[in-house]
């Protein structure tokens, strides 16, 4: 099972989002194209996911395991805002992982 990227679904919702692109890569259709008709709920749905993603983000950088922003079959995301994550009161690396650890993921 692959997680999909925080970082990636966070670029989409802000560039593309009003179209639903965000929620497509998620693996959401059935709200991506209601996102798609509405265009993105008038900017409003657009807004709220990006906000959403956006702090998902910058929690998951200060140490938070679980996110509350899932793909469609309810797996968290991966990655955080910076090369580096605080977790369990000490840096370590979140963006580029060792060739051992990518089988975990």
């Amino acid at each position: 099972m692959k997680k999909k990227n925080r970082l990636f679904a966070l670029i989409l919702a802000m560039f593309f989002g009003l179209l639903g692109f965000d929620r497509f890569y998620l693996g959401k259709k059935k709200t991506g194209i209601l996102k798609l008709i509405t265009f993105g709920g008038l900017g409003f749905w657009w807004f709220l996911d990006a906000a959403l993603l956006l702090i998902d983000a910058f929690l998951y950088s200060l140490g938070r395991e679980n996110g509350f922003i899932k793909d469609a079959k309810n797996n968290d995301l991966r990655y955080g805002l910076s090369l580096y994550r605080l977790k369990n009161g000490r840096l370590e690396q979140d963006w580029f992982v060792k060739a051992e650890n990518i089988h975990s993921l």
